[in-house]
């Protein structure tokens, strides 16, 4: 009997230890094939557009369901569908919209992130339509910028100046020779010399008229104006937290101030943090909000305007 129960208590923990890795094994194969079947569908899309020469959209329509619009049967004929992912597979980067033109491009680099309870995955799309699963950094953005010098010269060698195989030249003669005579200047005749008038009378003696007195006029004590409040950036939350290949959102505003201000973001990693968009408009007391997408390390956002700036730490756990 003790035999019976250690050996049912061993099938038992066996058992467990089994069914739980067949569960966690199912789990991560979920999340792989919805993030491989949405980026199969995100390179058909891609292939179509330039195919076409027209536009194809995939667009995320909730947490768990996305739509492809394109020419699915080869015909002309464009259509829309839509697709879920599997079971427990969700988004966690926000809900957009993605748009090839008719050259299998978009406007920006763009990462969709996928997860479940094993953990997370991601889709990145540049901007020139290349698509890869699990990136692990923004690929434009870890692209080095190069500078150009405007202002270079002498570095181009001038094409020379072709010179012809043969030039005559022909003075022409002029026949006959002309005999032209030298007119003589006329002689100028002289001015006469004015003669001076002599006056005997005596010069009158100018009277002198009195400066009158300027009466001073009084100054005005000015009235003093209240000092004026100065506006200020102000941005929520102070600090964010986002799961890896996940997405997530910061407000802005600006105070005491009525007039418009453009806000530009900057990420302090910009292949590892990506802000979006990167800079923004508001007029008054107008909220904007700026979407923040991570891949896999943490670092910070910052904000900057004519009323000040302000740094919120982005954390990936």
């Amino acid at each position: 009997m003790l035999q019976v129960v250690v050996t049912l208590a061993v099938v038992d923990v066996v058992s467990t230890v089994a069914v739980m890795g067949i569960t966690t094994a199912r789990a991560s194969m979920r999340l792989s094939n919805s993030t491989r079947q949405f980026g199969a569908y995100v390179e058909r899309a891609r292939a179509d557009a330039v195919r076409r020469h027209g536009q194809t959209t995939v667009q995320m329509l909730t947490t768990s369901t996305y739509s492809v619009t394109m020419d699915f049967a080869g015909g002309g004929s464009i259509t829309t569908q839509t697709f879920p992912l599997e079971k427990n597979v969700t988004f966690i980067t926000s809900l957009q919209s993605i748009t090839f033109d008719w050259r299998g491009r978009i406007p920006s680099e763009i990462s969709v992130g996928f997860g479940n309870e094993t953990g997370t995955a991601n889709v990145n799309i540049t901007g020139s339509g290349d698509v890869t699963i699990d990136s692990e950094i923004f690929h434009d953005t870890s692209v080095p910028h190069v500078n150009y010098n405007a202002n270079v010269s002498g570095d181009v060698i001038a094409d020379p100046t072709p010179t012809p195989a043969g030039s005559a030249s022909a003075t022409p003669t002029l026949s006959p020779s002309p005999d032209v005579s030298p007119t003589p200047a006329a002689t100028p005749t002289p001015s006469p010399t004015p003669t001076p008038k002599h006056d005997h009378s005596p010069t009158p003696t100018p009277t002198p008229t009195p400066t009158p007195t300027a009466t001073p006029t009084p100054t005005a004590t000015p009235t003093p104006s209240p000092t004026p409040t100065p506006c200020s950036l102000t941005v929520s939350p102070g600090s964010l937290t986002v799961v890896q290949n996940g997405s997530g959102s910061i407000s802005v505003s600006i105070s005491n101030d009525s007039g418009s201000n453009t806000v530009t973001a900057t990420s302090s990693n910009s292949g590892q943090i990506q802000v979006s968009p990167t800079s923004k408009v508001l007029i008054g007391a107008e909220v904007g909000t700026f979407t923040v997408t991570v891949k896999k390390q943490s670092g910070s956002v910052t904000f900057n305007s004519g009323c000040g700036s302000k740094t919120v730490d982005v954390t990936v756990p």
